[in-house]
């Protein structure tokens, strides 16, 4: 009798399970098949499979919307935002979880506040400064806006994942005659390779999704990332549908890769990172 209640929650759980997953993908294969399918037959039938299978409406889309400059733009400010974000972070991190010095717990308190105000409430008055110091407009810019705006979550990740570090391994490197950047280099960061990874694909998944910073501070045609190019085809071209579901592809397609070749590298991260 229980083996047959065990089966039957087994059952029940997996038939759950697949059902999530089935309405998670739904959106994204509706969007897939209808890249491959031309506006009059999505606006016919708005959900359906293709005919057939070319590449026209990509290679159009990719035309249209210049993909190749706005795609050089976003792997430089998604790569040098994720860099700078994990370099710090796991550096911060390490201070707050090994020092005890008296500010320590305001310091971690001032990043838990931070968290919690949106970036509507300061872009503003951060244009104006931006603007002032000529940092509109500019990558740089955008690049330094990203690093804030993540920094506040990804110190606190980096702590908790340090605090599970056996202290033992900074003393017997200190009795070895490091240093506290030795330590943090050749010790640290080796160990964090799990959080380490996690913080990268949480930032860089970020940085290359986000359109209203973007949009905001970037107004050049050649500057613009590749979320941004999105709102062509959603406002002048947005009669095409074939290509606004393209174009839809084209932006995630890189994001949806990256996140399926790293995965377990991001699991093992956030759960080890929140039980230590």
């Amino acid at each position: 009798m229980m083996s047959v209640c065990r089966r039957l929650n087994h059952i029940f759980v997996y038939s759950f399970l697949c059902l999530v997953a089935l309405l998670q993908l739904s959106p994204l294969l509706a969007t897939l098949f209808n890249s491959f399918r031309s506006t009059k037959d999505i606006t016919k039938f708005p959900i359906g499979l293709p005919t057939q299978y070319n590449l026209e409406n990509y290679i159009e889309a990719w035309r249209v919307g210049e993909y190749t400059r706005a795609f050089a733009n976003s792997i430089i400010v998604s790569s040098v935002s994720t860099i700078s974000v994990v370099l710090m972070a796991i550096i911060a991190g390490f201070f707050l979880a090994r020092s005890n010095f008296k500010i320590k717990d305001y310091i971690i308190t001032y990043f838990g506040v931070a968290l919690s105000i949106p970036v509507f409430a300061f872009l503003v008055p951060v244009y104006f400064s931006f603007s002032e110091l000529g940092l509109v407009d500019h990558l740089i810019g955008l690049v330094l806006l990203f690093i804030a705006i993540n920094m506040p979550f990804n110190i606190l990740l980096s702590r908790t994942y340090i605090l599970g570090i056996p202290r033992e391994l900074d003393e017997s490197a200190t009795m070895d005659g490091c240093s506290v950047y030795q330590i943090i280099w050749n010790i640290i960061f080796p160990i964090s390779k799990p959080i380490i990874t996690t913080i990268a694909l949480i930032v860089f998944v970020t940085t290359w999704n986000e359109f209203t910073v973007a949009n905001t501070f970037l107004q050049s045609p050649e500057l613009k990332t590749a979320s941004t190019k999105y709102v062509l085809f959603v406002g002048e071209r947005g009669s095409d549908l074939s290509l606004v579901y393209t174009a839809g592809i084209v932006t995630m397609l890189p994001i949806v890769a990256v996140f399926i070749a790293l995965q377990n590298y991001f699991i093992e991260g956030m759960t080890t990172g929140s039980i230590k």
